[in-house]
């Protein structure tokens, strides 16, 4: 994947933070890492993709940021498992979005969430993926973008 189909990911993630009256103003500038040293925080929702386009789309972020994103939302309930369920809802939002961009090819999985980082059962050692760093709040997460 080209780096310059990055910023749909980008726009996408913004625009989440959006949805839920919040703004996201911190996105640092994507870099490539390796996937045998995969990045990653409390909480990863991963979105396989198929198509022609295949590898996976996740974000991963820490329990006190998804916390008080809970919060922002209004949520009561900041157990574990919404925390889990909003760092999957956040991956599917950037993954459908990036359908825009891709087309109607490009096939997003439900999402599935990990502890921690992702492992190599979701992301293949001998590729690198596309890290782009975000911080909301004083607090980092990161999207993580691994196609070919």
């Amino acid at each position: 994947m080209k780096a310059e189909k990055l910023n749909v990911f980008i726009e996408s993630v913004m625009a989440f933070f959006s949805q839920i009256g919040s703004e996201l103003k911190d996105i640092d500038t994507p870099y490539l890492n390796e996937n045998s040293s995969p990045l990653g925080y409390d909480f990863s929702g991963i979105i396989s993709i198929s198509g022609p386009l295949t590898g996976c789309v996740y974000v991963s972020a820490p329990s006190i940021m998804l916390r008080d994103m809970l919060k922002i939302m209004h949520e009561p309930d900041h157990s574990i498992i919404n925390m889990k369920d909003l760092v999957g809802e956040i991956a599917n939002t950037v993954s459908g979005n990036a359908r825009s961009e891709f087309g109607s090819e490009f096939i997003i999985s439900p999402p599935q969430v990990v502890d921690g980082v992702p492992n190599s059962n979701y992301l293949p050692k001998e590729k690198r993926a596309y890290v782009i760093p975000f911080h909301w709040h004083g607090k980092d997460a990161l999207i993580g973008i691994c196609l070919g």
